[in-house]
């Protein structure tokens, strides 16, 4: 029986200890560069909905040089930064598309930080539940931001979503709607994982089919 008992306690550790597949590529971007994210960019931007008078790019910049945080990284050498280095207004960031298995739940975990100087300014993380589209990202119900005249440092993030789609898209968003001043925003050590099912075990009511091993027993 306690042989029996030691198995059970092993195949449960064994399964609740199995990391999930990571499915973003280079999401602690320790490549040093973007690989397997893909630019995006509203251009030209102006948040107001006036003329664009002044619009200007969104710099990626590994690590970057504006509202440096502390420590300057998560871990590792390197982090995300997305930033407004020069008056103007600016939307853009990174994506990457993920195939998934929809109504399955899948957890998006990493860190951001962020430097502001107007109300204009924004930064995000999200998740969006199909194909990439910038204009959804507005309305996208799946994600985290920091924005305002502030200093944000590293703060932990994790959004979940079930997708009713075969495909999600992990976006992230820096933006100026005002034409003066700077923004910046840090992302590190990002991961997107399957939510692993809680472990089960099905017992059979009848104690001999729950063997794992059985042992000889004494003839009578």
């Amino acid at each position: 029986m306690k042989r029996i008992l030691l198995s059970l306690t092993l195949v449960v550790s064994i399964i609740r200890l199995s990391p999930a597949a990571e499915l973003l590529k280079n999401g602690d971007f320790e490549t040093g560069d973007t690989t397997g994210w893909k630019y995006w960019e509203t251009y030209p931007w102006d948040g107001d909905g006036a003329p664009v008078e002044s619009p200007t790019h969104i710099t990626i910049a590994i690590p970057g040089t504006i509202g440096t945080p502390i420590p300057l990284t998560i871990s590792g050498f390197f982090a995300l930064t997305q930033q407004v280095a020069s008056s103007g207004t600016a939307r853009g960031g990174l994506y990457q598309e993920i195939k998934v298995i929809g109504n399955t739940p899948y957890i998006l975990t990493g860190y951001m930080a962020f430097y502001g100087d107007d109300i204009g300014d924004i930064t995000i993380v999200g998740i969006l539940d199909g194909s990439w589209n910038p204009a959804l990202a507005f309305t996208a119900i799946h994600k985290n931001y920091i924005g305002g005249n502030a200093v944000s440092p590293w703060t932990e993030i994790s959004l979940m979503i079930i997708p009713l789609k075969d495909v999600i898209t992990v976006f992230t968003e820096t933006r100026q709607d005002w034409m003066h001043g700077n923004v910046s925003g840090w992302y590190d050590n990002l991961s997107l994982r399957p939510v692993p099912e809680p472990t089960k075990l099905f017992l059979s009511q009848t104690p001999k089919d729950n063997s794992i091993s059985k042992e000889k027993q004494p003839s009578k």
